[in-house]
């Protein structure tokens, strides 16, 4: 009997080391994909241009300006001046939506959005904790899910094509709170190489399951470093 238990422990131990290699491997295409270690990591800033169109009544539509910079800072822009613009921004655990300051799953939001735009940096600092859940089908191709977490109740996916590293998917996933479960997800077509790094020039944005808002960026910005004055309301 004892010894039956310590092979099925071995035999148990030895699965958990294959799957973490497999995902630690996966983790690997993903970097090389995105531009390679040494240029992910000299990334420190972004700045995106483009235009939403909103698929909700409730949404914006208009110009876009997307701000990002390490570790979790972001200014998300939204319309013109002339029709109002709608304004978020997060400076680490401190948020603000319009000038207002955010909390609960506002705030939750936007740090689940500044974590999906730095994912392949994400997954490779965080490679000892990811977890490699169930692959899922997508367009007719199998796609391979790593799940990044976050906080205690926040979770970023990242559904990958293991054929070229390509990310083309994530879920960021609000969990325990008011609301109940909330995913954010992000569908990312027609990528594109700027600066040595791979960005997906299309999103296709969904909040639980609902179609929110199609975004197209018309230019990516590498930056040397982050402008202060942008995470500030």
């Amino acid at each position: 009997m004892m010894r039956s238990l310590i092979l099925i422990g071995m035999l148990f131990l030895a699965e958990v080391a294959f799957a973490a290699e497999e995902s630690a491997s996966l983790i690997a295409k993903v970097v090389n994909a995105y531009g390679g270690r040494d240029r992910l990591e000299a990334t420190v800033a972004l700045r995106e241009t483009g235009k939403v169109e909103a698929a909700t009544q409730i949404g914006r539509s208009g110009l876009l300006l997307r701000a990002f910079a390490r570790p979790l800072r972001l200014r998300s822009e939204i319309g013109d001046e002339n029709k109002g613009k709608e304004v978020r921004i997060l400076d680490g655990a401190t948020g603000w939506r319009d000038g207002k300051a955010a909390a609960g799953p506002a705030l939750q939001a936007m740090i689940l959005q500044a974590v999906r735009l730095d994912l392949p940096w994400q997954l490779l600092t965080h490679k000892d904790k990811v977890v490699e859940k169930p692959g899922v089908e997508r367009q007719g191709k199998r796609l391979r899910v790593l799940e990044v977490p976050v906080e205690s109740n926040l979770t970023v996916t990242a559904s990958i094509d293991p054929d070229t590293g390509h990310i083309l998917y994530s879920c960021g996933t609000i969990s325990g709170g008011p609301m109940g479960v909330m995913n954010f997800e992000t569908a990312y077509e027609d990528f594109r190489t700027v600066g040595g790094l791979l960005f997906a020039f299309k999103e296709t944005n969904l909040a639980s399951g609902t179609k929110t808002a199609d975004t197209v960026l018309s230019s990516v910005e590498i930056l040397k470093a982050a402008a202060e004055q942008e995470f500030r309301p």
